[in-house]
């Protein structure tokens, strides 16, 4: 499976961009937090025509087809990242890394912080 697995081919696609684009025009139109909402809607319906992928058409439709394709992405992300580090001037030492590691661990995300 490639990387542009494609979900949403043809008329869903159509409709997709189509009912996206009205959402999107008429929450931004009507304001407040129903149009944010909306608008919010129309931004994803939008996407998904754009892209021709849905994930939660391929969790129901192709739960392992899905799956894979969400492997492969995050493992291009992770291959990414080091470059993204280097071209913002953010390249760690072998020490920074061991620091980063040892703080991760010693605060997981579920333990506050202690004043």
């Amino acid at each position: 499976m490639n990387h542009e697995y494609q979900n949403v081919h043809g008329i869903e696609r159509a409709l997709s961009l189509g009912t996206g684009l009205v959402a999107l025009c008429t929450g931004i139109h009507r304001g407040g937090t129903a149009g944010t909402l909306k608008a919010l809607t129309g931004a994803l319906l939008l996407w998904r025509g754009t892209t021709g992928h849905c994930a939660m058409k391929g969790m129901v439709t192709d739960l392992e087809g899905e799956l894979e394709y969400l492997r492969q992405r995050i493992a291009r992300l992770r291959e990414a990242l080091p470059k993204v580090d280097n071209a913002q001037g953010k390249a760690r030492t072998p020490t920074e890394a061991k620091v980063d590691n040892a703080i991760e661990e010693t605060f997981p995300a579920s333990d506050p912080i202690s004043p």
